[in-house]
């Protein structure tokens, strides 16, 4: 995982920590002046008040802080997280992806915001209010902290417990949440089969799992709370049954106690919050550790130059201009292929072997247009150059108007702003097709893929042009290509 301390983390973890000191002076402050009231000195009220409204002011400042610490984590962790998921040969499913960026990152959020906070601001109150304490009178302080040390003694005890619970609870979330997905991928083949109360029922039962298991959990982290509440109380009793101080002393001290029992409840959370972000990392850690070394390789090749011409794949060598119509034995095989040449495989274009390029280099080489594509999020503009970012609005209305889909955008009131989602909508599924394929050829790659696409090729295309499916076959291809058993 990414250190906390790195960046305006540091600073916002130093704030933390004076934050927590400035409390323990406050609240000594606010004891002292509790006494001196009960002994006669009337005119410190207003100063109790403003300790008051410090300490409450404290709290306030220290949840913005801990906010802003936990999500700057998470937001760096998040960007890894995609990274991940749409790196090559990654296989999880949707559902788990979502699961991972959602209840996984809140854990991570938690553990920053809410647990490592608390030991930042509460260590430094505790140990100098208990400081004073005892400089009081040792008695008190043995009274005070004896029973807090005897509950922290019972937490990593109760830490291995919650650890188990919170493991068990993150894999049957995971599952529910892939089922989940793969349903509602799968909506139209359940109709057609009558079998919605079937995936209900199935989701129902694996929902019912994590029920389960969520109460299961709440059982180790009601009690690990449940201690350090009663730790706090125990002190209070404690110092109350001792019977060694005045009226005047055992009110300060109660003041004292008071403010130290938000810090000593949250211990108990902390420990919660630490365990269900161990059993998110269990995961997050090698995803990232994938995300990172993605990049890292991404950014060590090296740009190449064209150092000839046209398309080498495997024993098929064409030249610009041809178009070439992919035939397999299946489908399916057809499919794996063109995912092999997208991710580089072993293919060469103008002298330029596509894996030994980075990806920002392959973008330029080779225009996919494929029917089997989710189209992403995002207004027209933005989808039509998403291969080619710094395309102008005058290059992005010429292919538009090339493929015949400019008339649709120029009757459209916001024109090129018009967001699409789900994708596609609103637009129905052949201007969608357009929209891919006028992506893919912005800019005239040397490579054009058209895979299923009921759409015909381009006109004077100067590159080549692979195809699939009947639409390509009745396009007129120069030649076929029958690929099985060749290593791409």
């Amino acid at each position: 995982m990414p250190p906390i301390w790195s960046g305006r983390r540091r600073i916002l973890l130093i704030e933390l920590a004076l934050l927590g000191s400035l409390q323990a002076i406050v609240a000594i402050i606010m004891s002292l002046t509790v006494m001196r009231i009960l002994e006669g000195a009337t005119g410190l009220s207003i100063l109790l008040i403003a300790t008051v409204l410090a300490i409450g002011g404290a709290r306030w400042v220290e949840r913005v802080i801990s906010e802003d610490l936990g999500q700057d984590y998470v937001h760096q962790i998040r960007a890894g997280l995609v990274t991940a998921a749409l790196t090559p040969g990654n296989t999880s499913s949707l559902g788990v992806t979502v699961t991972r960026a959602s209840n996984d990152l809140s854990a991570v959020r938690n553990w920053i915001a809410l647990g490592i906070v608390p030991l930042v601001t509460g260590i430094p109150l505790i140990s100098v209010v208990v400081a004073v304490l005892f400089l009081q009178d040792w008695r008190t302080g043995l009274a005070v902290s004896a029973p807090i040390l005897g509950c922290v003694a019972l937490l990593p005890m109760l830490a291995r417990w919650t650890l188990k619970c919170a493991r068990e609870l993150r894999r049957r979330r995971g599952r529910m949440a892939a089922r989940i997905a793969d349903s509602v991928m799968a909506g139209e083949s359940v109709r057609a089969a009558g079998a919605i109360h079937r995936e209900i029922n199935a989701v129902s039962r694996d929902s019912e799992k994590v029920v389960n298991s969520a109460v299961q959990r709440a059982w180790a982290t009601g009690l690990t709370r449940a201690v350090m509440v009663t730790g706090a109380s125990i002190s209070t009793v404690a110092v109350v049954l001792s019977g060694h101080l005045d009226a005047q002393q055992v009110a300060g001290t109660m003041m004292l106690l008071g403010v130290l029992t938000t810090p000593i409840g949250d211990l108990g959370r902390v420990v919660e919050y630490r365990q269900n972000h161990r059993a998110a990392t269990r995961i997050l850690v090698p995803q990232l550790q994938q995300a990172t070394d993605f990049m890292a390789w991404d950014a060590g090749l090296v740009p190449g130059q064209a150092a000839g011409s046209g398309v080498i794949i495997g024993e098929l060598h064409a030249e610009a201009g041809e178009h070439i119509h992919l035939t397999t034995d299946s489908p399916h095989a057809a499919r794996t292929l063109i995912a092999q040449l997208i991710d580089g495989g072993e293919v060469s274009i103008n002298g330029q072997w596509l894996a030994d390029l980075p990806l920002k280099e392959r973008r330029n080489l080779i225009g996919v247009a494929s029917a089997h594509h989710h189209l992403e999020r995002g207004s027209i503009s933005r989808l039509a150059s998403y291969r080619v970012p710094d395309a102008s609005d005058y290059e992005i209305r010429g292919v538009l108007e090339r493929v015949g889909l400019l008339p649709v955008v120029e009757a459209d009131a916001r024109g090129l702003s018009r967001q699409l989602k789900n994708g596609g909508a609103p637009w129905n599924t052949h201007d969608v097709e357009r929209l891919k394929l006028a992506r893919a050829i912005l800019r005239e790659p040397p490579l054009l893929i058209m895979e299923d696409l009921n759409l015909p090729v381009p006109d004077n295309y100067p590159g080549v042009i692979i195809t699939t499916g009947a639409a390509g076959a009745a396009a007129g291809a120069a030649r076929t290509w029958n690929p099985d058993g060749i290593n791409v």
